[in-house]
């Protein structure tokens, strides 16, 4: 997880949702406006608790850039990651009246769409955490060599004038990586996005009275590959629907012919399975089914 320090006297930080609320709204009653959050709690049972969406799925400061100046610290959460909700909150309002085809959205929607699919995986607090190792076993004297030729131009004052001697200092004391700088080179990579936008999208309507589908801090559900024919994401996006992207129109059909009630369970499954600290749920009948899988904490895996 995220190493977050408290002090009294530090003004508290602003809550940052990596499940973002417009998300979790889909869940909530239209009359008490909270939703159903599964978490494990005392003495490691499952708690079933009504919440406003605001009130879950995020961590105070997670995307604060502690080496900005002051006043820009934040600008990753209130530029970056609100841009991306606010399109796909456009995109979805969309996928309610589009039919099973969502095929004609306007190229921003579609491309907030895509970066919000992937912004699921890569912006929650364990996803961080991997980040911030795999920068620390980069080779960085390698990585030095890339900006031999620039030294001259981007050494600071107070830097050392040889570049030599600028990386032999850098790499008897190298700075712990904030994972957080590395979240707009993510949000901007044309190459994941070119694969998401170039499968055909779909929504299903899940009629499953005994199952309405769950969503949880890890929703979205994957082949492990996006190259195979089989290929294709699933996320819930309301207690009765489904957003799915497949490579063909064949794994779509698949799909379709699967019963609703078992889809719904397998869905469901995954998205327990997947989770790492949150469920959630338009209602409180799926405790025990929560309980048997929350805390599994599998890899996002293809719907079996």
């Amino acid at each position: 997880m995220v190493r977050l320090s408290y002090n009294a006297a530090m003004p508290k930080e602003p809550n940052h949702h990596y499940i973002p609320e417009f998300y979790l709204q889909e869940w909530a009653d239209p009359q008490t406006r909270q939703l159903i959050e599964f978490c494990r709690r005392h003495k490691g049972v499952v708690a079933a608790r009504p919440t406003a969406p605001a009130g879950t799925g995020y961590v105070p400061g997670l995307y604060k850039d502690r080496d900005a100046p002051k006043g820009e610290e934040y600008v990753i959460e209130t530029k970056l990651m609100s841009s991306i909700d606010n399109w796909a909150s456009k995109a979805l309002q969309q996928f309610r009246t589009m039919g099973s085809l969502p095929g004609a959205l306007e190229s921003q929607e579609a491309l907030g769409w895509c970066r919000f699919l992937y912004s699921l995986i890569v912006r929650n607090p364990d996803h961080l955490e991997v980040i911030r190792e795999k920068l620390r076993t980069l080779d960085r004297a390698e990585i030095l060599e890339y900006v031999r030729d620039d030294y001259p131009r981007i050494r600071r004052p107070e830097d050392p004038e040889s570049f030599d001697e600028y990386k032999e200092t850098f790499l008897k004391s190298p700075p712990d990586l904030d994972p957080v700088k590395v979240l707009p080179t993510l949000m901007r990579s044309k190459r994941v996005f070119r694969v998401i936008a170039s499968f055909k999208w779909h929504t299903m309507t899940m009629n499953t009275p005994k199952y309405p589908l769950l969503t949880s801090d890890r929703p979205v559900i994957m082949t492990n590959g996006l190259v195979s024919d089989d290929a294709h994401f699933v996320l819930p996006i309301a207690p009765r629907r489904l957003f799915i992207a497949t490579k063909t129109m064949s794994t779509f059909e698949s799909f379709k012919q699967r019963h609703p009630e078992e889809f719904a369970r397998a869905i469901n499954d995954r998205v327990c399975l997947q989770a790492r600290k949150y469920v959630y749920g338009s209602d409180k009948s799926q405790l025990r089914f929560v309980s048997n899988r929350l805390g599994k904490k599998v890899w996002s895996s293809p719907v079996g």
